[in-house]
């Protein structure tokens, strides 16, 4: 019923604008019927994925079925409950960095291995 309700509603709104835009602003009837299709299918997407009274029902019809799953509109309740994925981990910037060979480098008051005691 909302497919149908969308293509109403688009076809109310695209088809005047086409005619206004060609009239009115004296654009070609290749560009207007564009320019209407474009709106007709934004109003179209808006009016067919409304929910109505059978979608209540329905969602009403799933929770008594399967009490233990949380219904379908419920995204709050989904998005919250999904399991965070582990990513890399960040390095510390005050961490030493190594260097490609491995070892950690060293500040310059520590003894290098050649160096002598002071």
């Amino acid at each position: 019923m909302h497919r149908v309700r969308g293509l109403i509603a688009a076809a109310l709104v695209g088809v005047p604008l086409g005619i206004f835009v060609t009239v009115s602003l004296h654009a070609t009837r290749e560009i207007a019927a564009l320019l209407g299709f474009v709106v007709g299918l934004a109003v179209f997407a808006v009016v067919a994925t409304g929910t109505d009274a059978h979608d209540l029902a329905a969602d009403a019809a799933w929770r008594e079925a399967a009490m233990d799953l949380p219904p379908v509109s419920d995204r709050i309740i989904l998005e919250r409950s999904q399991a965070s994925m582990p990513g890399p981990g960040k390095q510390r910037r005050s961490a030493a960095r190594l260097p490609k060979d491995g070892v950690a480098a060293q500040s310059g008051d520590t003894a290098s291995q050649g160096a002598e005691p002071k």
